[in-house]
């Protein structure tokens, strides 16, 4: 059976997590879809993919699975870093979902 994971980050510990984990909980709810684990983290997207915590999703997804964002810019720092991502996810059948 496939599992939804909603990835959220802040930069700072001024910015708050509980936004992201609204919309995407908003929008679970009119999609009828159960989000199985939230990721959340506050870190620097400066910083690696696994201190992201991005190699342990990566880990946690598998063939047919969906991973939701609030925004693109939650996966990485820059254009190449995030279609590398992505394309990473779609070669491995899982489904991305930004909102």
């Amino acid at each position: 059976m496939s599992q939804t994971i909603a990835y959220l980050r802040t930069s700072t510990d001024k910015q708050d997590l509980n936004n992201q984990k609204l919309e995407i909980l908003e929008w679970a709810r009119k999609k009828d879809l159960k989000i199985d684990e939230f990721v959340e983290i506050t870190i620097s997207s400066r910083k690696t993919r696994k201190q992201r915590r991005i190699e342990e999703v990566l880990e946690m997804l598998a063939d047919s699975d969906t991973l939701i964002v609030t925004e693109l810019s939650r996966l990485g720092r820059s254009t190449a870093e995030v279609i590398t991502l992505v394309n990473e996810l779609v070669a491995r059948n899982i489904r991305v979902i930004i909102l």
